[in-house]
């Protein structure tokens, strides 16, 4: 009896490998398990990046732009005057390049704001204009290299973050001051276009230096007051 069971189990097993019945289960298993996989893949969380630009600038870096956007729209085509003046200091100040403080400085130490009727002549051209005279009648005076400084600051507005620029201005407007203080003959014209030019080397020191500015800054500056 045993016998006769074992062969049947034994027939029925070869009949259901026969049909492919078994080997459909196995497939079925893997089916099941490669579905799981995908699903767990799936189901994992993915890092966000950010864009590039969206990658915020630290208050130096974003003040870096804030003055070369500012010397853009003042400098780069070489035509800043006088008149400009106002609305260089008043740009600064709302951008937050020169604090409140700062400006109020500028004006406690002598910064010169042009009259109602300012020169249109623009400091570049005034600077050239001056080389000119001084080769041809004194071609060793040391204003020659004050004018030459004061032209290459303001050919660099765009960097004037930088110490090294921020102290050329310092040196120039120190040295402005010094020849404005000797009371050297100028027609109205020539002495607002001079006090333009120092006025600027001034703003443009400051703009090199932090808030509480001091030391060789605040020297050049007490001059202004006499």
């Amino acid at each position: 009896m045993n016998s006769l069971l074992n062969a049947l189990n034994l027939n029925r097993s070869s009949v259901a490998d026969a049909y492919g019945l078994n080997s459909k289960k196995t497939d079925t298993s893997k089916t099941e398990s490669l579905t799981d996989a995908n699903s767990s893949t799936k189901d994992t969380p993915k890092t966000e990046t950010k864009p590039s630009d969206e990658i915020a600038l630290s208050p130096r870096a974003l003040r870096a732009q804030k003055i070369q956007a500012m010397s853009k729209d003042f400098f780069a085509d070489g035509k800043f005057s006088v008149s400009d003046i106002p609305a260089l200091v008043s740009r600064l100040q709302k951008d937050g390049i020169l604090s409140d403080a700062q400006v109020e400085r500028l004006s406690q130490n002598g910064i010169n704001l042009p009259s109602q009727k300012p020169s249109k002549q623009s400091l570049q051209d005034f600077i050239d204009d001056e080389l000119k005279s001084l080769a041809e009648k004194s071609p060793n005076s040391p204003m020659i290299n004050t004018l030459v400084d004061a032209k290459n600051v303001l050919s660099n507005m765009d960097d004037a973050q930088s110490p090294v620029l921020a102290q050329k201005a310092t040196k120039v407007f120190g040295q402005l001051t010094d020849y404005l203080n000797s009371n050297p003959t100028l027609s109205d014209s020539q002495k607002q276009l001079w006090q333009g030019l120092k006025s600027t080397m001034q703003v443009a020191s400051s703009m090199g230096m932090q808030q509480s500015a001091s030391g060789q800054l605040s020297s050049y500056l007490a001059l202004a007051k006499r």
